[in-house]
């Protein structure tokens, strides 16, 4: 009689570890980021990261010598696409309003909002331990940043948008994780999220355009580095990620990415490791695994 294979432990099943790649990747952002914002405009850099990754998923497309095509009929991709502009305008904007950290805890509202679509409408089953976990991921997210938090500007009309990223930001992470738990191949998911990039730049163009300056040598280098790893990359692991886990599961890991970004923060730009921001770290990594208790991915 065969024995059945040894399960592998948590930590190693492979939609975590992509996931946690994703995030770790995803905390680079705000480090090349900041190189970038005091030559060029928020909307003006984030047009250029996506027709980058785009172009970025378009060249592994051809290595891969996979079949390139957009699918605009597939109502998953729309929503992912309008939701990546919405998500994009009022993030970048509303941070002209509001402080970064005020921004990344509302944007990572998202788990809340992922939370309410699949129970009111999806129907999908959630119960106590899905609420818990939210809820400790939203908690470690402000934990993480609240030495932050700052006032200025008109805190309202930012926090409002930021909030509105948040609120589309679900609906991204929704019909995109939905859309690769039900894909076949590597080459569908690359195309799924070329198609996402591809039509999200274009669309954001005409908002961008009357922003535009004329990027420095060093820009451009930030703008392809930025473009290839938090954005190409980080993408195509995360879609990984969730084709093999819950859509909530792959949502929390979303939010893990303020994990690294503090831990890059204080790495590349000297900032202070305070112990709410240990301490939120550790909740959020911990709602990750409390959402997989029970269950196993391949």
């Amino acid at each position: 009689m065969q024995e059945a294979p040894e399960k592998r432990p948590l930590w190693f099943q492979s939609g975590l570890v992509l996931g946690f790649a994703a995030a770790f990747l995803w905390g680079t952002h705000s480090v090349i980021v900041r190189y970038l914002t005091s030559d060029l405009g928020g909307l003006q850099i984030a047009v250029a990261r996506l027709f980058i990754a785009a172009l970025a998923i378009y060249a592994i497309l051809r290595v891969l010598r996979g079949s390139v095509s957009i699918q605009m009929s597939d109502w998953n991709l729309r929503l992912a696409v309008l939701s990546t502009v919405v998500n994009y305008v009022l993030f970048h904007v509303g941070l002209e309003y509001t402080g970064a950290a005020n921004a990344m805890v509302l944007e990572n509202t998202a788990p809340f909002f992922v939370l309410v679509f699949l129970y009111f409408f999806a129907k999908a089953p959630v119960g106590r331990t899905e609420f818990l976990a939210t809820f400790l991921a939203i908690l470690g997210v402000f934990l993480t940043v609240f030495q932050d938090f700052q006032g200025g500007g008109d805190p309202l009309l930012g926090d409002v948008m930021e909030i509105g990223a948040g609120l589309s930001w679900a609906v991204f992470l929704i019909s995109s994780s939905r859309a690769m738990q039900t894909s076949q191949s590597t080459v569908e998911r690359l195309n799924f999220l070329f198609g996402v990039f591809l039509c999200s730049a274009i669309l954001m163009t005409p908002v961008a355009i009357f922003s535009m300056q004329v990027p420095s040598a060093e820009d451009v280098f930030f703008l392809v580095l930025l473009g290839v790893l938090p954005t190409a990359l980080a993408y195509y692991l995360w879609y990984e990620a969730a084709a093999r886990l819950s859509t909530l599961t792959a949502t929390l890991l979303f939010a893990s990415s303020v994990v690294f970004t503090f831990i890059n923060a204080a790495v590349f730009l000297g900032a202070a490791i305070t112990v709410p921001a240990v301490v939120g770290a550790a909740l959020i990594v911990f709602a990750i695994f409390l959402t997989t208790l029970g269950k196993s991915d391949g």
